[in-house]
């Protein structure tokens, strides 16, 4: 399978695809650059930029470039090969299906998760630039933290959208809906509902500025919702993940795919 993923990274690498992906993931830098050149006006109102990571993170990478990501790279993950009609001629080479699939959906995940994970290092470094390498050491531990919730996100995320590329054409505007949708809407109402959504778990996976009782978004809020276990959060992640995979590879097993004729 190496084979095939190194195949797969090189081709996403020479794509257009990779550009806006590098493009959306140098976003979250230039503000945080802009922060920094603000400085002074902040620390006039008594804020310091660093602080101001939490927050940035939680909404800019979370809630922002991690589903934008993985929505418009997973949904053309098989969609992409059916659209340009490439789709037929790779699944006749002497490779099982779920293989091809997984192999694709993994190289996505290497390039992405680099380019998240670069992103956020850069942000998180520009923040603490004024406060010198003790100030950078301090908080790292809510940026490896950040990090890791980034990365089990996307393993969950693309092979979802992956899957729904390969039943739909139209998967990046149902991968949307679903992200800034439904998602934003149930994750944070009480009941049962929210379990049913991935940012769930992320959410209770995250640094302590999501949390209650820590002058967290919860405190904030006029309900209460309860999170569930890290243990849990993270099964329930890699539970979703498998189950892209598996029903990708089970749709192009299945599915036949045929030239349009033009």
């Amino acid at each position: 399978m190496n084979q095939e993923i190194r195949f797969f990274i090189r081709n996403l690498i020479k794509s257009r695809r990779l550009f806006w992906a590098v493009l959306l993931g140098l976003f979250p830098v230039v503000i945080t650059l802009v922060l920094l050149a603000a400085r002074p006006l902040l620390e006039d109102r008594d804020i310091e930029v660093f602080r101001l990571y939490p927050q940035i993170s939680f909404f800019l990478y979370l809630h922002f470039l991690l589903p934008m990501t993985a929505v418009f790279t997973g949904s053309a993950v098989i969609g992409e090969e059916v659209e340009d009609q490439t789709l037929p001629y790779l699944l006749i080479r002497p490779i099982p299906k779920w293989r091809f699939a997984a192999s694709k959906i993994l190289a996505n995940l290497v390039v992405l998760g680099c380019i998240l994970i670069l992103s956020l290092f850069l942000c998180y470094t520009v923040l603490h630039l004024p406060y010198g390498l003790s100030g950078w050491l301090d908080e790292s531990g809510q940026l490896a933290r950040s990090m890791g919730v980034l990365l089990l996100g996307l393993a969950a995320y693309l092979p979802l959208f992956s899957f729904l590329g390969s039943l739909f054409k139209k998967a990046v505007l149902g991968g949307l809906l679903f992200t800034f949708g439904w998602e934003n809407l149930i994750a944070y109402l009480p009941g049962n509902a929210k379990l049913l959504t991935v940012v769930h778990y992320l959410h209770s996976l995250y640094p302590t500025f999501f949390r209650s009782n820590s002058g967290g978004i919860l405190d904030m809020l006029p309900i209460k919702i309860t999170m569930t276990k890290d243990i849990v959060a993270i099964f329930v992640l890699l539970m979703i993940s498998a189950a892209g995979f598996f029903l990708t590879a089970l749709v192009l097993t299945v599915r036949e795919y045929r030239l349009e004729r033009e």
